[in-house]
């Protein structure tokens, strides 16, 4: 187990030996302290928690050492590429977010028993043509205020159709859509468990890396007994056949889904062939408040009204991306959160 101590730094023995055949939860733990990392989206730079860190001495042996063995205890040929990945780039990463090899992330995330659950991403280096497999701060907002929202809105419950189904213990179906890297939607699996499960989405280009991460986190799905899928789902091309209510899902998310001045009638027209009609079903959403943009979000507000959805609850937040702002400080990006109801059932 590694000390959660900030202040006192940790000897490379501290951290999981390979010999001891340690989950690749805790390798990736371990290799997340000794990564060169970006910002954090949490804090302002200013207010930081410091991460433990770890003495130099024995730490090229150490990565080497994970590097070389064949970490045949693990589960996935995914998961133990991620922690050869994740080794390897320790040895070689510089700072800078941009200037960064592909990395593999770790991010907690809170559940309502008050556990923190842990999820492993992998993002490839970032470039302009894929911006859609970096984790942007409002999804990372979302993930962390997802247990309280799920707690708190009892009407997020698997909704019932007008015809009754044989299933009457039928769970909860969720769709996720511009997945991204999947930390929403895992983290919605992981707090959910077995009493959901979720479709994550994207376009071709995006969801091998989406899929690729729903594998790395094998463990902690395979615990909560959690059931993911993923797939291609363009917002641009209506469905054909128009889902029936056995395809619609009770709870649509989405995060930073609005970067183009077509997103806004592409993705409402989405959620309004993919929303079951049912009482309790919702949209919960996420999505920054930069000027270049609040249009599209103006606009998102209008179509949703349009369709006849109603926000149930929405507010604002800040969190801080891992981009510098010009002075070098963190920057800080409001977002809008907002979980959505049709008006005439609410």
């Amino acid at each position: 187990m590694i000390s959660a101590d900030p202040h006192e730094p940790l000897h490379v023995f501290d951290l999981p030996q390979i010999h001891t055949k340690p989950s690749g939860t805790e390798l990736l733990r371990a290799l997340d302290i000794l990564a060169i990392k970006p910002k954090s989206f949490a804090s302002s730079g200013h207010e930081a928690v410091k991460a433990p860190t770890v003495y130099p001495t024995g730490v090229p042996r150490y990565l080497t050492s994970i590097i070389s063995s064949p970490l045949s205890w693990l589960d996935t040929d995914e998961l133990r590429e991620a922690v050869w990945d994740a080794a390897a780039a320790r040895l070689s990463e510089r700072s800078g977010r941009s200037a960064m090899p592909a990395m593999t992330r770790v991010f907690t995330i809170p559940s309502p028993t008050g556990e923190e659950l842990t999820l492993t991403l992998h993002e490839p280096s970032l470039t302009a043509d894929n911006l859609g497999m970096k984790t942007w701060v409002s999804s990372y907002l979302l993930s962390q205020r997802l247990h309280s929202l799920l707690e708190s809105t009892p009407q997020l419950v698997p909704s019932e159709t007008t015809t009754p189904t044989p299933k009457t213990d039928r769970t909860l179906r969720a769709l996720e859509l511009g997945a991204g890297t999947g930390l929403v939607g895992l983290s919605f699996a992981a707090i959910r468990g077995q009493s959901a499960s979720i479709h994550l989405t994207d376009l071709p280009d995006i969801v091998p890396n989406l899929a690729h991460n729903a594998a790395l986190n094998v463990e902690l799905l395979t615990n909560t007994a959690a059931t993911v899928t993923t797939g291609v789902l363009d917002w641009s091309i209506a469905p054909e056949p128009l889902p029936t209510q056995e395809e619609q899902y009770d709870l649509i998310l989405a995060a930073d889904p609005l970067y183009s001045p077509k997103h806004p009638k592409w993705l409402v027209e989405t959620i309004g062939h993919w929303l079951s009609r049912g009482l309790n079903a919702r949209v919960v959403t996420e999505m920054p408040l930069r000027d270049a943009y609040l249009p599209q979000v103006q606009e998102f507000r209008e179509r949703m009204g349009q369709l006849g959805l109603e926000a149930v609850y929405e507010g604002e937040e800040v969190g801080y991306d891992d981009w510098e702002s010009a002075d070098g400080g963190a920057l800080a990006v409001r977002c809008w959160w907002s979980v959505w109801g049709w008006s005439e059932k609410l």
